[in-house]
């Protein structure tokens, strides 16, 4: 290979676009909503993480001479059936619902991405097997799956990240194959085989940064559904068991028609803080695809 031909293929290896830190944050600081979304998010992460410190009662200790107590001084959101402080509840339970969503997002996003990388960049049978593998996988009712699969391992925190995140991933590996497909022929990964680097390599080091950005895109709805899922299963009695708080459990207290019509404070904290987080990693999802889009109009 001569001098000038190795320069070219120096400057090919550089066309990528880099995205620059401040050029993703100026365009996400730019969509209100998705802010609006990062400060819900960092609100019930604040309380997640330092319940110990904020609650003023312990979340599993029953105080019977206050069962199914309204708001006041002393219980500030109230009391459940059990006498347990709710306020303390919400703040501990944020810690399991939100560990439930990353964790099982994170999982997915392993496997996915994986799966994805392999299955665009082979092609041939390998691709074919793979794909039909992800079909079989997509044609299972999901929530049916997790709901044997959970019965079957157990109910407890972990069983549940772990079941939520297997199942979830078949949607991210379609979305990796589709931009593999599309980035093996760009002129960058093209001169990367030129000078004999190893598939790893250009999986991993040419490929693999551009697509993971939709990658994360797509892990913020995985983490909006894990979070919906677990607190489903919860609220059937089959995710994770009291005293262990999350808010999908707290919510299984209002299958009464008393406790819905007499007891709100029961209800409305988990309910609010399950639609909250929800909406705001959905808004936090529209800023990050906005702001990471190479076809967005840079300043």
């Amino acid at each position: 290979m001569s001098t000038s031909d190795a320069t070219r293929l120096a400057a090919v290896l550089t066309d990528a676009p880099p995205r620059s830190r401040r050029t993703v944050w100026r365009r996400f600081r730019r969509h209100r909503v998705a802010l609006l979304g990062l400060g819900i998010l960092l609100f019930f992460g604040f309380g997640a993480v330092f319940a110990p410190w904020i609650a003023v009662h312990d979340p599993n200790y029953g105080d019977l001479y206050n069962v199914k107590a309204p708001p006041s001084t002393e219980h500030w959101l109230g009391t459940d059936a059990g006498g347990r402080d709710l306020f303390a509840r919400i703040l501990f339970a944020g810690r399991v619902s939100l560990s439930v969503g990353l964790v099982a997002a994170s999982i997915s996003a392993v496997i996915g991405t994986i799966i994805g990388l392999v299955s665009g960049y082979a092609g041939g049978w390998v691709d074919n097997l793979l794909q039909r593998f992800t079909e079989l996988v997509m044609t299972f009712p999901t929530f049916f799956a997790i709901l044997i699969l959970v019965s079957i391992v157990g109910p407890s925190v972990f069983n549940i990240m772990f079941v939520i995140g297997t199942l979830g991933w078949t949607g991210k590996a379609r979305l990796v194959r589709g931009q593999v497909l599309s980035l093996r022929e760009m002129d960058y990964v093209t001169a990367e085989r030129a000078i004999g680097a190893s598939a790893r390599r250009i999986l991993f080091v040419a490929i693999l940064p551009g697509v993971i950005p939709y990658v994360a895109v797509a892990s913020t709805l995985t983490i909006a559904g894990a979070i919906l899922t677990e607190a489903s299963l919860s609220f059937l009695g089959i995710g994770v068991q009291i005293p262990t708080a999350t808010w999908g459990n707290m919510m299984s207290a209002a299958q009464g028609i008393f406790v819905l019509s007499e007891m709100p404070w029961v209800w409305i904290p988990p309910g609010l803080a399950i639609g909250l987080t929800v909406v705001a990693i959905n808004f936090l999802g529209d800023g990050l695809r906005d702001a990471l889009d190479p076809r967005s109009v840079s300043d």
